[in-house]
């Protein structure tokens, strides 16, 4: 699998809410940064992450508007949607960043977005 083929396919899982698929792409020492926040580091933490950001998501709509690869590290520019439990549904424009290791897995990803836009979306501000 190519690094784009790996990242399309972590999105799709995503989307068919596939969470073990998911996290069997990722390195055991992945370190996840969504740059407004602290970054998330090793795949116990990563999961702990996850399932708690879930808690209100009923399904991921992720949409990849561009994707460009140089070797190993692989670019997205898309946007972010989420089906919440309660009806509503939050969207948010990401630039992300993943780098996959020698053993094809993503051993970092770097998501960038506005913390404003993540709180209004979500009900926080």
């Amino acid at each position: 699998m190519t690094p784009t083929e790996t990242v399309e396919a972590f999105i799709a899982h995503w989307n068919n809410g596939d969470m073990d698929a998911m996290y069997a792409m990722c390195a055991d020492d992945i370190v996840w940064h969504n740059i407004p926040m602290e970054p998330i580091k090793g795949g116990a933490a990563m999961r702990e992450a996850v399932d708690g950001f879930m808690g209100p998501v009923e399904s991921c709509e992720w949409e990849i508007h561009s994707i460009a690869a140089n070797g190993q590290t692989v670019l997205t520019e898309r946007v972010d949607a989420f089906q919440l439990k309660n009806g509503g549904r939050a969207a948010l424009p990401v630039m992300g960043t993943f780098e996959i290791d020698a053993e094809g897995r993503i051993a970092h990803w770097r998501d960038y977005f506005d913390m404003g836009q993540f709180q209004r979306e979500f009900g926080g501000g």
